[in-house]
C-alpha cells in the first residue's frame, strides 16, 4: 500500500460532466460550447473548473481520468396514459443517440483540458446521482472530483444537491468544487 502523501494515492479519478444544449436555455457566457450533430452543446464553467482541476491533478500523479455524464433516462409510464408505451427497439435507439452525442461531446471537449492524461469516457441513461454512484462502483475511483450545482441552500433543502449526496454516499474521498469563483 502506498504513503498517503506519495502521488501514486490518485490513480483512478471520477468526474461526472454536465452539460446542456444551447437551444435549451439560457447559457452562461463562461462555459465552453462544442457542436455536436448541429447541436451547440455547453460545458459550464464549474464543470469545466472541475474537470481542468482533475486532469490537472491526473498529470501530477499519472492517474487516468474518466468523463461520466448522464443522459435523461426515458421510461415508458402507465401511470398518467394506461398501458401504452414506446416500442423498446425504439427507447434503445433513443438512449444509443443520446450516447453517441454525449460521448462525442466529452471527446471534443476532454483532449482541450487534458494534455498528458489518460481519459476514459462513460455514458449513461439514469440519474445523475445513480450514474455516478454506479460509475464510481465500477471504475472505483481513489476520487471523485464534481461541480456544485450553484443552486441556492433553499433550492437545495427542497431539491436536494446532487454533489450533497455522492458525498454521503461514495466509496471514496470527493472533491467539490464550488460554481462561484469569488
Amino acid at each position: 500500500m502506498s504513503d498517503a502523501s506519495s502521488p501514486e494515492v490518485f490513480q483512478r479519478i471520477l468526474v461526472p460532466v454536465d452539460f446542456i444544449d444551447a437551444g435549451d436555455e439560457d447559457v452562461e457566457s463562461e462555459g465552453r460550447a462544442v457542436v455536436v450533430n448541429e447541436h451547440r452543446i455547453v460545458f459550464t464553467a464549474p464543470t469545466m473548473r472541475a474537470m481542468a482541476m482533475a486532469t490537472a491533478l491526473g498529470r501530477v500523479t499519472g492517474a487516468t481520468v474518466r468523463l461520466v455524464h448522464s443522459t435523461p433516462p426515458l421510461k415508458t409510464s402507465t401511470v398518467y396514459s394506461g398501458p401504452v408505451s414506446l416500442p423498446t427497439g425504439l427507447i434503445q435507439e433513443i438512449h444509443d443517440r443520446a450516447r453517441a452525442t454525449s460521448t462525442e461531446a466529452l471527446e471534443m471537449i476532454g483532449p482541450q483540458l487534458a494534455a498528458g492524461v489518460t481519459l476514459e469516457y462513460a455514458v449513461r441513461p439514469g440519474q445523475p446521482l445513480t450514474v455516478i454512484l454506479d460509475e464510481a462502483e465500477r471504475f472505483g475511483p481513489d476520487l471523485i472530483v464534481m461541480a456544485a450545482s450553484g443552486r441556492s441552500r433553499v433550492a437545495r433543502f427542497f431539491v436536494g444537491s446532487t454533489a450533497d449526496r455522492v458525498i454521503r454516499q461514495a466509496p471514496c474521498p470527493v472533491m467539490v468544487v464550488p460554481a462561484d469563483v469569488r
